[in-house]
């Protein structure tokens, strides 16, 4: 059968972009995962030699290298930064259980947007499914890692551009025993005639060690009374944007930064060995005083006078520190503060609100756009996921906080902010909304609720004591 036929068919702009995945998750997960990749991020030391002393000064080499969580610490901060409100999500009652499990396996759908983002940042790219559990009878939506979207295929239907298959490699735990094996099938997303088709590839034969083949199909339907339906409920999240081309991972020029940095450390931390081993050293000994020496041996101490022969002399000898690996390092740390990388320098400088906000929008405007679409898949899936409940009315949304500075509000700002509100030079909605902005009032709660709270709320009578008449 040509591949092309092939369900496990993988697109080549996905396998050509796999190596730089697994390198950023890698720089990442930290110096566990950098250093047991072995030389694949560190170079080898005289490759053409194998004996086994170059070995051995390899695995030195490889085991003083130090290994500086920049990356992982930056991509920590900026999910720090998105997930500082908790997101606003607006559905229908239906829906409610998504908010305690959303994929059917008991993560919320907070937890599950912060996988989604980290991922993003990560490597530019996710995949969110809407899915129907029919055990459960609810929908769930289903997150996919990059790696695992391995084809996809889009075709222009009635002038617009429209998705028409998507295959997502999943792995399935199978009880072996007290253990289980690992399965790897396929899901295949299709859009054939007008209608969605789901259909599970797994391996055939006694040992599942045949081809593939199809295992289930299915034509889901958005409702019990609806027909099939007429687009894929898969969303593609990006970093640039959400459409099924490959957008660069936001962390990679960071990534490839920090392991130059990897790279220059195992050299500072080999040369600081190599130049901190003194050398002793003797002269004007003759023959005799020679084997002496050699048959008694050496003791070097402040206890141990060492006898030696007229106009003999001993000292030690040291190399001069070696700075160029130190210079690479800090050059490389300012490059990747640059970048970003605001952890890693701690700023005791007193600023103005002006100026930190003003600081923060360059660092954080790629996080912006990410967190923004973020926020658009997860809005397309819910209102997919509406759709399996029953509710076709759409405008349901889940938003992620993109106020990364939090605001302070001082007691001018709130008083020109209520005077205006008085004058009627702003709506009752406006003022809501600009104290949601300022955290005065919870972001979560719809402006209308408390609109109508103020309105039921009964009159407050100040200027009147106690026995007053």
């Amino acid at each position: 059968m040509s591949e092309n036929f092939d369900i496990t068919f993988v697109r080549p702009e996905h396998r050509a972009a796999m190596p730089l995945w697994k390198m950023i998750r890698d720089v990442c997960r930290g110096a566990d995962a950098v250093k047991s990749a072995g030389h694949d991020y560190l170079p080898r030391l005289d490759p053409t030699d194998r004996s086994a002393r170059n070995r051995r000064r390899n695995e030195d080499y490889l085991a003083r290298a130090v290994f500086y969580p920049i990356t992982g610490n930056t991509k920590i901060g900026m999910l720090g930064m998105a997930f500082r409100k908790v997101p606003t999500l607006n559905a229908p009652d239906k829906l409610a259980c998504l908010l305690n499990n959303a994929d059917g396996a008991g993560t919320s759908i907070y937890q599950q947007s912060q996988v989604v983002l980290e991922n993003i940042l990560e490597a530019g790219r996710e995949g969110l499914f809407a899915d129907y559990s029919a055990a459960d009878q609810r929908p769930i939506i289903v997150g996919y890692r990059a790696e695992d979207i391995v084809n996809w295929r889009t075709q222009t239907l009635n002038g617009q551009t429209r998705l028409v298959l998507v295959v997502l490699r999943e792995i399935t735990e199978e009880p072996d025993g007290y253990g289980f094996k690992l399965r790897v099938q396929y899901r295949e997303l299709a859009l054939e005639s007008g209608a969605f088709v789901c259909r599970v590839w797994k391996r055939t034969g006694p040992d599942e060690t045949g081809p593939y083949a199809i295992a289930e199909e299915t034509t889901p339907r958005a409702f019990a009374s609806s027909g099939p339906w007429d687009e894929i409920p898969f969303a593609f999240v990006g970093a640039q944007n959400n459409d099924p081309t490959l957008d660069e991972p936001p962390l990679a020029a960071l990534a490839e930064i920090n392991l130059g940095h990897y790279r220059n450390s195992a050299d500072y931390e080999d040369s600081v060995w190599f130049c901190g081993q003194v050398q002793p050293w003797m002269s004007g000994l003759d023959t005799e005083w020679r084997d002496h020496l050699e048959k008694t041996g050496v003791k070097v101490g402040s206890r141990n006078p060492l006898m030696l022969p007229k106009d003999g002399a001993f000292a030690y000898a040291q190399a001069q520190p070696n700075m160029l690996a130190k210079e690479a390092m800090d050059s490389k740390r300012d490059y990747m503060v640059a970048l970003g990388a605001r952890l890693i320098e701690q700023n005791s400088a007193i600023k103005t609100a002006t100026q930190a906000s003003s600081e923060q929008t360059a660092a954080t405007s790629l996080l912006s756009i990410c967190v923004a679409n973020v926020s658009e898949a997860y809005t397309r899936v819910l209102n997919w996921c509406a759709r399996y409940a029953g509710d076709a009315s759409g405008g349901w949304s889940y938003t992620l906080n993109q106020e990364f500075i939090a605001r302070v509000a001082d007691s001018g700002m709130v008083t020109a902010i209520v005077s205006a509100w008085q004058s009627g030079a702003m709506r009752d909605a406006d003022l809501v909304r600009t104290f949601q902005k300022l955290d005065i009032i919870d972001p979560a709660v719809d402006p209308d609720d408390v609109i109508q709270a103020l309105k039921d709320k009964p009159p407050t009578f100040t200027g009147l004591n106690n026995g007053d008449d």
